[in-house]
């Protein structure tokens, strides 16, 4: 092959095929052949001519693994599109991340505006290579209906830097409406540019819309307000303590989150924005229950990063965890959030050194310290630490089933039966998937009455596995019951099972079905 096309070029072939040039013209044979062999396998030149045509418009359109925004617009013209905006605001960024990012094509509007389709997969994996690597990145989550202006992505990005995401989802937009009485780019822009230029201002963000009569009552002058679910206001000459005497009662449960221009300019920090800021106190507010009104403090470090946490943004996240480290008041959830970040981008090293940290003696233990450990150590394939701290978890909180679940699975899984079998037993009150346990090993027992038992409220339960309607399909053949059944359960585990796994599990517990 003369030329290696991007491997997503198959996206856009049936749209390709609209234009004249490619009606006539095998896609099959694109850059297929030398010149020397066109020239010998084409008599004519007329036969020739679609043939290079498509390669030329091909040529201009696509170089390295980048799309041009053209092919776009064909696929566009006829559906919708839905995908991730990228700005990489540095000029030698793809240079600098070759590696990380060489095995992933993009559509390219110019040299700093890409945009990756949805269908093409994979987009939280770039998201999570660009975390890792540290890059300063926007990503906004769009549908695009029609052919998009350059005014329009740089609208869409404004937003994401307005607000200090580095991956805008649209899940996470919809949350923002929960907060903000306006996403409008322009109106954010300048009430925080207003408020970055006047000394000894405010921003306030306000579950009570009536809240203007009290600022005057503080002293405030309003210099801008917004209004829509909450009220947005930049105000001056406000008295704190005034303004917190007045809700010091709140009866109406008003929750008020406020940013000083002195305390914005001792806590803000490289890419920060006022806005997250003020998102961050007034969520802060609306956590506490015995006040309206919360003032940015270092501890708000931790709530933004929990906001981000949740809106998928986890290179901001983590940015804020580590920010909030010497103000957070909640240490362990702090430590089990930040090493969960550091477990997604595959740093099980960081992830477990930072939750280690938390066992010393001087320290309170908590499961989910312990069971959080676990689960790094499966996926580092250290099954006797993970067995070590499923136990812990468990023993320091013995109701909770997520921990009791977690170590039956990995008593099962790791073919301990009869440290299952005891552990099952011991207990009282089985959930159902503990119950659906109790049948399988009964069933590596041969037990096969006590295991039916169980096993059929497999039928009943939401969250099926193969192995067990496997064993629950030959049970209703040992049995001499419904074989329609058998084969309805049976077609299901085949479903679910590699022919591998299905051969291994008949081979170990010599089913012949």
């Amino acid at each position: 092959m003369i030329k290696n096309l991007p491997p997503n070029i198959d996206w856009f072939i049936p749209y390709l095929q609209d234009l004249e040039i490619f009606k006539e013209t095998s896609l099959k044979e694109i850059f297929k052949h030398s010149t020397e062999e066109l020239i010998k396998n084409h008599e004519t030149s007329k036969d020739l001519l679609p043939l290079l045509l498509a390669e030329r418009f091909l040529w201009e359109n696509i170089e390295d693994r980048f799309f041009s925004c053209k092919l776009l617009n064909l696929v566009l013209k006829k559906r919708k599109v839905s995908g991730y905006l990228f700005y990489f605001p540095y000029k030698n960024f793809w240079n600098k991340n070759k590696k990380i990012l060489s095995e992933y094509s993009f559509i390219k509007f110019n040299e700093n505006y890409y945009f990756y389709p949805s269908e093409w997969g994979n987009a939280f994996k770039i998201l999570v290579s660009l975390w890792r690597g540290k890059e300063k990145f926007f990503s906004v989550e769009v549908n695009l209906y029609k052919e998009i202006s350059e005014e329009y992505i740089k609208n869409n990005l404004k937003l994401a830097q307005i607000l200090e995401f580095s991956y805008l989802s649209q899940r996470a937009l919809e949350s923002l409406k929960n907060y903000l009485p306006t996403l409008e780019v322009e109106k954010l822009l300048e009430i925080t540019n207003r408020f970055l230029k006047t000394k000894e201002s405010f921003l306030i963000l306000s579950s009570k819309k009536d809240i203007k009569k009290n600022l005057k009552k503080a002293g405030a002058k309003i210099l801008k307000e917004y209004e829509g679910k909450n009220k947005l206001l930049l105000v001056k000459n406000l008295d704190l303590n005034q303004i917190n005497f007045l809700y010091e009662k709140n009866l109406d449960r008003t929750k008020i989150g406020v940013l000083p221009w002195e305390v914005w300019g001792k806590f803000k920090n490289k890419g920060s924005t006022p806005l997250i800021f003020l998102i961050g106190a007034f969520e802060h507010a609306k956590r506490l229950n015995n006040i309206s009104i919360k003032v940015f403090e270092g501890f708000t470090y931790h709530v933004i990063g929990d906001l981000y946490y949740e809106w998928k943004d986890l290179g901001k996240a983590l940015k804020y965890y580590l920010l909030a480290r010497d103000y957070t008041k909640q240490p362990v959830e702090l430590t089990l959030s930040e090493s969960a970040i550091y477990y997604t981008f595959g740093d099980l090293d960081k992830a477990e050194n930072i939750l280690r940290k938390e066992l010393c003696g001087c320290k309170k233990e908590d499961p989910f310290i312990h069971y959080n450990l676990a689960l790094i150590y499966l996926k580092k394939e250290k099954g006797e630490e993970a067995k070590y701290h499923l136990y812990k978890a468990h023993l320091l909180d013995p109701e909770n089933s997520v921990f009791r679940e977690a170590l039956i699975k990995y008593l099962w899984d790791f073919e301990e039966y009869e440290e299952l079998g005891d552990f099952l037993t011991s207990l009282k009150n089985l959930s159902l998937k503990e119950k659906i346990y109790l049948g399988k090993f009964y069933f590596y027992k041969k037990e096969y009455k006590k295991a039916f038992k169980y096993l059929k409220d497999v039928l009943t339960f939401k969250e099926r596995d193969g192995e067990t309607l496997l064993f629950l399909a030959w049970l209703y053949l040992y049995f001499n019951k419904e074989k329609e059944i058998s084969q309805i359960l049976l077609k299901e585990a085949q479903e679910m099972l590699s022919s591998e796994e299905l051969e291994k599990i008949k081979k170990e517990f010599g089913l012949e079905i």
